[in-house]
């Protein structure tokens, strides 16, 4: 006996082929403008900081949203099966194994605060869904990167006011939290700024007019007084650019201007107070941040947070590396200062992690969670690197400039992680898993389809003239 409607069920004919086109048309439109909403959050927060980060419905909030929007694009509309077979991919389901491994113990004791620095591992998803977004159609590659194009721009017209507004705490507080709108740090202005410089260093950018080099340099000369590691990684992005670009005229410009800008302002002996901060703008203070990083300077306030931060460290190592928590660590949601005994200091009762990604990863999940957070960036590295040799050699210019711009991007929010909490948060760690996964696309395509940029490379060409 025949159950009514089992028969028709199983005989139903395939949807037409029509059905089946306007469906994958709606799933592209749909990843697409997932990619527009992810580069306006990026933008976001790199123009507005920690404040924009609050945007949306306690406790979720716009980076959040666009996460979980994206998780269900990678789902519904079948983009994760261009991201399972990539190795990169595999190590990231590593570094996500042990981080679920040493944060679920711990969510009953600690609750929300498991999940929020658990976030330092669980913002990879962001690298896997851009890499699906970008491997479902590849020519969102080259619209990406006239996206940055324009960004370039705005934001060193945007940012000395977004970061004047923060500095002099101007702006009106969020309703449900004790947070401003627009909340920047220099050090995280100054990691975009690293960006800039490669964008038009590596040559993947538009070669850029003087009053735009004047405006970056003068902006990187406010806020490097504030911030060395910042500083720092802006050196980093442009030590990648000149070691693939040795002969470029406009790196070489920026390093001959800087230095004698510093010389200028030792002579002249300008000193600025900046409001907010304990250091003040000076060649001085400038030349005294560079140099606290490797060797003592005399002064209280640099010489006290380097010997602060690196106690704190070693006492990390000593605990895992040689103690204890070898294997899973403190586990994720424990306050590290509290338990540390480091929580007295200016950021009294915030501070929850040594500012230090690596060593938070350390302290949290041991010493193999170290190792699977070491291993997709040496493997992402060394792809890269890979990708940017071949294009050398193979003459593919457009090619070889992403690659550098990517690789230098990279190495100034690595740095920036390593002496800040940086990565623990959206306004660092989305941007950090965009970039990797931006550039694990990137690599893919460029092996598949190189001819994705043959018209950047065109008309970088015509640009540049007999």
């Amino acid at each position: 006996m025949n159950t009514p409607g089992l028969t028709s069920t199983l005989h139903r004919e395939p949807p037409p082929a029509r059905h089946l086109a306007v469906t994958a048309a709606r799933g592209r439109l749909a990843q697409q403008v997932w990619l527009q909403a992810l580069c306006g959050l990026l933008a976001g927060y790199a123009l507005l900081g920690k404040g924009f980060a609050y945007l949306g419905i306690p406790p979720l909030y716009v980076g959040e949203i666009v996460l979980l929007c994206g998780v269900c694009l990678l789902l519904g509309c079948g983009t994760w099966r261009y991201v399972l077979p990539r190795p990169l991919v595999w190590s990231l389901m590593g570094l996500a194994t042990w981080g679920v491994a040493t944060t679920l113990p711990h969510v009953a004791t600690y609750g929300i605060d498991s999940l929020r620095d658990a976030m330092l591992w669980g913002y990879a998803v962001f690298a896997v869904l851009v890499l699906g977004c970008l491997l479902e159609e590849p020519a969102r590659l080259p619209r990406l990167l006239i996206g940055y194009e324009r960004f370039v721009p705005l934001y060193l017209l945007l940012i000395p006011v977004t970061y004047v507004i923060s500095l002099l705490e101007l702006a009106p507080r969020w309703p449900w939290a004790d947070v401003p709108l627009i909340d920047v740090k220099v050090g995280d202005v100054l990691v975009h700024l690293a960006g800039v410089l490669a964008w038009w260093a590596s040559g993947a950018g538009r070669r850029p007019h003087f009053g735009w080099v004047c405006l970056l340099l003068g902006i990187t000369a406010l806020a490097g007084a504030a911030s060395r590691g910042g500083l720092l990684a802006l050196i980093a992005a442009g030590g990648v650019c000149l070691l693939f670009r040795p002969f470029s005229r406009l790196i070489w410009s920026i390093g001959i201007a800087t230095v004698c800008g510093i010389l200028l302002l030792a002579v002249v002996d300008v000193r600025l107070e900046v409001p907010g901060k304990d250091r003040e703008f000076s060649a001085m203070q400038m030349i005294e941040s560079l140099v606290s990083i490797f060797d003592n300077t005399g002064d209280s306030d640099l010489d006290g947070t380097k010997r602060w931060r690196l106690n704190w460290w070693s006492d990390i190592v000593n605990y895992t590396v040689y103690g204890e928590y070898f294997w899973s660590g403190k586990g994720f949601g424990i306050n590290l200062a509290d338990d540390d005994g480091y929580q007295g200091t200016q950021w009294e009762g915030q501070l929850r992690s040594p500012h230090n990604a690596h060593m938070t990863m350390l302290a949290r999940a041991g010493v193999p969670g170290l190792a699977v957070w070491l291993l997709p960036q040496l493997l992402w590295c060394g792809l890269l690197l890979g990708c940017c040799l071949r294009s050398l050699y193979a003459g593919q210019a457009a090619w070889q400039s992403l690659f550098v711009f990517l690789l230098a991007y990279w190495a100034a929010l690595i740095v920036r992680a390593s002496f800040d909490v940086f990565l623990e948060g959206p306004v660092g760690g989305i941007w950090f898993w965009a970039v990797y996964g931006t550039g694990s696309a990137a690599a893919v395509i460029y092996y598949y389809c190189p001819e994705v940029l043959a018209t950047v490379e065109k008309a970088d060409e015509d640009s540049a003239g007999p």
